[in-house]
């Protein structure tokens, strides 16, 4: 019974997916076409960030790090090789994943690197990666790389529908993955981390493996969602690869739909992408973030578990009533 509902409910996600899908067919408009690129973008950056972070309390500010890393690495395979697209594509997930799993193998033999040392550990790494990319001149260099005459003929070829399209399956395929995980064994494992490492450890939960895989695959499909957005940019740049306001805005996203949730941070990302776009509509673009960010602040003191956990908890109290 447990499989078919798990079956149901990635076919419902897969359904919804591919009734987005049409939106290219029902308005070829690029400011549609490109809004809905930025919320899947969104949304697979807050869903992949809260795979490790959310569901085993380990937050990172590094998955900024990870998105420009599939960045970088599509831009300079473009750029530099004459692999195809699909390649490029790949290496994103490879890159970024591997040096996440290298991470982790150094950092997760102590236990000292939990909570806040783990978050600042993670912040002055992406710091160190945005220096070392901005002065290595194959891949930046201080002067930006020009991808989108590289990226003619390709797969994508700078067209807003088939990179909304692609985004769109990463998103999809993230939500299928988060969802997986959330109702199967591992998430259990991540969960028994959460609550407690030193019991779930006692209770058989191979904390370190757990935390390995689950900290590379969730870097893995940030870079992997980097790889058409070096094509969307078209010039591609440290200053807005490696923004900090990235990593904030996904930590902001996950928080306030719910870290304890598979489906929270698709919320967050759609409302606060959503309240920007509006906000900057209507020439408030100065003032967005902090009009954000108290919005934020506010809906965290009503509900503390974000509005993900105010749903699920509902029909449970509608029950007992």
């Amino acid at each position: 019974m447990i499989r078919n509902a798990r079956g149901r409910g990635t076919a419902g996600i897969v359904a919804a997916g591919l009734l987005l899908a049409a939106l290219p067919a029902v308005s070829e408009r690029t400011y549609v076409l490109t809004l809905g690129y930025q919320l899947l973008l969104w949304t697979t950056l807050a869903v992949s960030w809260n795979l490790f972070s959310g569901f085993a309390n380990y937050p990172s500010f590094g998955h900024g790090m990870f998105f420009g890393i599939g960045v970088y690495t599509t831009s300079t395979m473009l750029t530099a090789t004459s692999l195809p697209y699909g390649v490029a594509f790949l290496a994103s997930f490879a890159v970024a994943g591997g040096v996440a799993v290298l991470l982790g193998l150094a950092l997760f033999r102590s236990t000292r690197f939990r909570g806040d040392l783990f978050g600042l550990v993670t912040l002055v790494l992406a710091f160190v990666v945005a220096t070392v990319v901005s002065n290595t001149s194959l891949l930046d260099g201080g002067t930006g790389v020009f991808v989108r005459a590289a990226a003619e003929g390709t797969l994508l070829d700078n067209s807003p529908a088939r990179l909304y399209l692609t985004v769109l399956a990463l998103a999809t395929l993230t939500v299928v993955i988060a969802y997986l995980i959330a109702t199967g064994r591992w998430g259990l494992g991540l969960t028994a981390i959460r609550d407690d490492e030193e019991v779930a450890e006692s209770s058989g939960v191979n904390t370190y493996r757990v935390k390995v895989l689950t900290f590379g695959l969730s870097a893995g499909l940030a870079g992997l969602v980097g790889s058409p957005h070096a094509v969307f940019l078209g010039y591609v740049e440290v200053g807005s690869v490696f923004p900090l306001s990235i990593p904030l805005f996904v930590l902001m996203m996950a928080i306030l739909g719910g870290t304890t949730t598979w489906f929270g941070p698709i919320i967050g990302a759609v409302l606060v992408t959503a309240a920007q776009q509006a906000l900057i509509g209507q020439g408030q673009a100065e003032v967005s973030q902090i009009i954000i960010g108290m919005l934020l602040v506010v809906l965290i003191l009503v509900c503390p578990n974000g509005l993900g956990g105010l749903l699920r908890r509902r029909p449970r109290e509608e029950v007992t009533s």
